[in-house]
């Protein structure tokens, strides 16, 4: 039996292109869904989706305070009380400087776009400011 089976937390492992970004035990996990956010305890029934932009959230198994994060893109898996978030981008919320993440916006907001894939682009790059200013502002 697994750690996190005997104490009702969950392991959790996330992973980005630069590396380990956390590793250890939760009581709760929350990602940010391409459709919404998607919660995760002890026993959650095997998933596997799709991450969108906005803030993750994992809540220590030991109690206090839930760790913070930006989150960008990405896939998440459930089983076996073992949470694994593969994602693009992740920030520790507390890194973020809302000075940085309005001119992100600025930045993203002032982009000439024209054609599909530019638009989409720009939407996009939005879209990810938008997320990093919100969780930027919650510090």
């Amino acid at each position: 039996m697994s750690d996190a089976k005997a104490h009702g937390a969950l392991h959790v492992a996330v992973v980005t292109p630069e590396g380990s970004a956390y590793e250890g035990q939760a009581a709760q996990v929350v990602v940010p869904a391409f459709d919404g956010e998607v919660a995760f305890l002890h026993d959650h029934a095997p998933f596997v989706g799709l991450l969108g932009v906005g803030e993750m959230r994992i809540s220590p198994a030991a109690g206090g305070s839930p760790e913070r994060y930006y989150l960008a893109g990405g896939v998440v898996q459930v089983a076996d009380n073992e949470v694994v978030v593969l994602a693009e981008t992740v920030r520790r919320a507390s890194a973020l400087k809302v000075a940085e993440a309005e001119r992100e916006l600025a930045d993203a907001l002032g982009r000439d776009a024209v054609g599909d894939e530019a638009i989409d682009a720009r939407l996009a790059a939005e879209d990810r400011a938008r997320a990093r200013l919100r969780v930027a502002q919650r510090n």
